[in-house]
């Protein structure tokens, strides 16, 4: 098993949150190679959020199945929609309006302009909003939250700390969750409270608060792939602590510190979406992504020093866990701890 990508499972599953009528075809119609458009909030090349739906659209321009265009570093709602009202002017088929900040931008262009087809995406609330334009993503806080926290209980630390950017319903959530994987896998570790800076982009909050962890006992921090986490890395690097949730790309640090990430595959999603604008037939479905679907994967697996639990068989001991949560042999409670 490559350590690189441990996909815990791949088979696509479609959360429809309505099922579409014989007349709820495409805005736009049927299109042999749609023209799809992403607005992010951040870099397509952040090593996290935004890299994952620029990879997932990337590779199906790779396949012929798109063209595409990327719109990066659009910092409020408020600046994405002129834009998304520009590409549906220019004739673009599908625009994805990447982030929870997006999100009622898309609902309100998508009204505006019923010939254009959108994605949302947002909280597990948004698999309920799914229009005829706008179909609708999402992934398991849950399952994250839990993935995540079970992999930190094997890292052998004792006091386990979590630094990432803005509070939203989605990680408040993962975090709850990560109570239950780390009670899951080693019941003895102390969790410190999560500190979150408010930006997803700024590396010196994002230190400072690392920094405040590390003093409160933290010996591996959860953070997240983002704009501000080469601040966190720093931090560790520093201290001689371990961090888990960064991207190798993040920075130069960590290779030293983290010991991987639990990401997000949105091409299978993205695949059935751009399928439905091509086919004629987009219109109110709603997507999860999951550990049973392959939306939920764990990368870049990289024992080091400071968390010594990490072996080269961890791997191989998460793929068994998710097809154990895939069986139910495994079960997640259904509520917060």
């Amino acid at each position: 098993m490559a350590a690189a990508t441990i996909a815990v499972l791949a088979v696509l599953t479609a959360c429809s949150s309505a099922t579409p009528s014989a007349s709820s075809t495409s805005s736009s119609g049927a299109v042999a190679k749609p023209k799809v458009a992403v607005i992010l909030g951040g870099l397509q090349n952040d090593g996290g959020f935004n890299e994952y739906v620029a990879d997932a659209a990337k590779t199906l321009v790779k396949e012929g199945k798109i063209s595409l265009s990327i719109r990066e570093s659009v910092t409020t709602a408020t600046d994405s929609e002129p834009i998304m009202r520009q590409y549906a002017a220019e004739g673009y088929n599908l625009i994805i309006g990447w982030g929870i900040g997006f999100s009622d931008s898309v609902f309100k262009v998508a009204k505006e302009d019923p010939n254009t087809d959108f994605v949302a995406t947002g909280g597990e609330d948004i698999l309920k909003q799914a229009t005829k334009n706008v179909e609708t993503w999402t992934f398991s806080s849950e399952q994250d939250g839990y993935l995540i926290g079970w992999i930190a209980g094997k890292t052998g630390v004792d006091t386990v700390g979590v630094v990432d950017g803005e509070l939203a319903a989605f990680n408040e959530t993962t975090y709850k969750y990560v109570d239950y994987g780390l009670k899951a896998s080693n019941p003895s570790v102390k969790v410190l409270k999560p500190i979150f800076t408010g930006s997803w982009t700024d590396s010196s909050l994002a230190n400072q608060a690392a920094k405040a962890q590390i003093a409160a006992g933290a010996k591996l921090i959860i953070t997240g792939a983002e704009g501000y986490t080469p601040g966190v890395l720093s931090a560790a690097k520093q201290a001689g602590i371990a961090t888990l949730g960064a991207s190798k790309t993040s920075s130069s640090d960590a290779a030293a510190v983290n010991i991987g990430l639990v990401s997000l595959d949105f091409t299978p999603a993205l695949r059935s979406i751009v399928g439905n604008v091509a086919s004629g037939d987009f219109a109110n479905k709603s997507y999860i992504a999951t550990i049973d679907n392959g939306g939920l994967v764990f990368n870049d697996l990289n024992p080091v020093a400071a968390a010594p639990g990490v072996t080269s068989d961890l791997g191989a001991q998460i793929t068994a866990l998710g097809k154990s949560i895939v069986d139910g042999t495994t079960k997640i409670p259904a509520t917060l701890p």
